[in-house]
């Protein structure tokens, strides 16, 4: 693991997002007024008029047009999380290499670079998805198990957030976070759906804990690859 950060840091902080949806955009408004950065997992067959739905029964969700709206990730990382955000558990091996490398190729042609990262959908994965996507040259994985710390983990193709943004101890955690002088590297991972914010009402939720950590000079804030990987780069999609 080739974490570059950590020459100069002890602490990161890294956030997740998954599915690519209209809500994004707001969230990526909140990133650049923190100084923030994310790791944004879409699903490259799915669009505004294909992979819509209900959230909760109080918000219809939709999809970015990624074809026409890939800017607004700039300055962030795009990484895989299937082309139709199927459970890759419910698929035979040859359908699990549609489903990812179909996504890999049109992220790569999208954004124009070869992802090296993903999120499981559904946080589902078995062991033909972990030998698959070592082959495509995939670096990193995550799961949505929370593990509620910081230590720095080896296996990266199965990796676990600290926490749900919404999850009752982010603030505490955060707390611990903020106050620890820690003499190894410490990773603050942080996932969740941008639509939550919008379907729950809780934007100001979000936005307090942003203004809590954002701007230490004794914390690192990057992407996913960034804070995991460093400088270290796969271009292998066979």
């Amino acid at each position: 693991m080739n974490m570059d950060w950590c020459k100069q840091y002890k602490k990161a902080i890294t956030f997740s997002y998954d599915d690519g949806n209209e809500q994004d955009i707001q969230l990526l408004k909140l990133f650049r007024k923190y100084g923030l950065k994310g790791t944004f997992n879409v699903n490259t067959g799915l669009n505004r008029n294909k992979g819509t739905w209900c959230y909760r029964d109080v918000l219809t969700v939709y999809r970015l047009n990624l074809e026409e709206q890939y800017h607004v990730y700039d300055g962030h990382e795009v990484a895989v999380h299937g082309r139709y955000h199927q459970n890759l558990t419910t698929l035979s091996v040859q359908e699990q290499r549609e489903e990812l490398q179909s996504d890999a190729w049109e992220n790569a042609r999208i954004f124009g670079k070869v992802p090296v990262g993903m999120a499981y959908a559904y946080g589902a994965y078995n062991k033909e998805t972990l030998k698959l996507i070592r082959k495509m040259g995939i670096r990193y994985a995550r799961n949505t198990r929370s593990n509620y710390c910081f230590s720095i983990q080896e296996n990266l193709l199965e990796f676990c957030p600290t926490c749900h943004h919404d999850d009752p101890e982010l603030f505490s955690l955060a707390d611990l976070f903020l106050q620890a002088e820690p003499e190894e590297p410490q990773i603050f991972y942080i996932w969740g759906h941008s639509y939550e914010f919008e379907g729950k009402q809780n934007w100001d939720r979000i936005e307090r804990f942003f203004e809590k950590i954002a701007g230490r000079s004794d914390i690192f804030y990057g992407t996913n690859q960034e804070v995991l990987l460093g400088g270290e780069i796969s271009e292998c999609m066979d």
